[in-house]
């Protein structure tokens, strides 16, 4: 199906004072693979209104969702959880896969402890890793973008760099999730700013690096960063954020987030280097839908 993707964002900007860990970068993820493995989506009206709808995400093993800020910790959030393990159920038996499922959600939500309660009466477990928030204020100096000789930083070039996108993203990743269908429709979202995208180039104009730039009013975020193995250790990475920030902060962004996993020291320990600092911890429960526990895939 193709929900109004206006209602399913509206939920996300429910509540500006706790908001979704996805707020900004939640397009990528609507645009991924669940389309093309007959994941579904859930939504849940009252009063013809919407006030939840749900996901089951195989790029990430994840089950994205939103609702309404007063049926936080719900009975409704628990029916949401018990129709996301059953779509976890039905993709793991579809595709083969054996794989651990997760939700997550930053660890001061309203009713984060009805939220884990009912979790863990469906048989989920607490991840020993969680998800680290880091953030920026645009309005500090920002150092300049330093570059080993022989390499550049230019805008991504949409439709006509699409099968080259792929590759670098699945090389930098180590991943076949990456699908040209998922990068059409990504170009395609009405929230998709194509001029904010980056990438590295060598002399000869070999994508080598790139950074996926989102906007939400004034908050921006990198999702996903990558370099090919091939030109990992050079200082892409740093290069390509410092120059997104830049690009982000021109086109109105005051704040900007990242996020790392737990275990993923070498990210976090650079991050300060460039100014962001930890902000948030977002909590990952599982449950074991096969014997594949590497339950986060970018």
């Amino acid at each position: 199906m193709n929900p109004d993707l206006e209602q399913l964002h509206s939920l996300l900007n429910a509540d500006p004072q706790h908001p979704h860990i996805h707020r900004v970068d939640m397009p990528y993820r609507l645009t991924s693979t669940w389309q093309e493995h007959g994941c579904e989506v859930g939504l849940w009206e009252q009063r013809d209104e919407l006030v939840a709808w749900a996901v089951f995400q195989p790029p990430w093993w994840n089950l994205d969702y939103a609702l309404h800020p007063s049926l936080r910790g719900s009975s409704l959030e628990k029916e949401i959880f018990v129709w996301g393990q059953a779509q976890m159920k039905s993709y793991a038996q579809r595709s083969g896969e054996e794989f651990w499922g997760s939700v997550e959600f930053f660890a001061g939500t309203p009713g984060a402890g009805e939220i884990t309660n009912h979790l863990t009466q469906l048989g989920f477990q607490k991840f020993d890793w969680s998800v680290i928030r880091l953030e920026i204020d645009l309005d500090r100096e920002l150092p300049q973008p330093k570059l080993p000789a022989g390499f550049a930083i230019r805008p991504l070039r949409g439709e006509a760099e699409v099968a080259d996108y792929v590759r670098l993203h699945r090389a930098a990743f180590d991943s076949n999730k990456m699908t040209v269908a998922w990068r059409q429709r990504t170009l395609q979202h009405p929230a998709y700013k194509p001029e904010i995208d980056l990438v590295a180039v060598t002399s000869k104009g070999t994508l080598a690096g790139f950074c996926i730039c989102w906007l939400w009013q004034d908050v921006g975020q990198f999702e996903p960063l990558g370099v090919h193995p091939d030109y990992q250790g050079l200082g892409l990475g740093r290069a390509l954020e410092l120059a997104a920030l830049q690009q982000l902060r021109q086109h109105g962004a005051r704040m900007v987030c990242v996020d790392h996993g737990s275990y993923n020291e070498k990210a976090i320990n650079l991050s300060p280097q460039t100014g962001f600092t930890q902000t948030n911890d977002a909590w990952r429960y599982f449950i074991d839908v096969g014997k594949d526990t590497k339950a986060y895939v970018q």
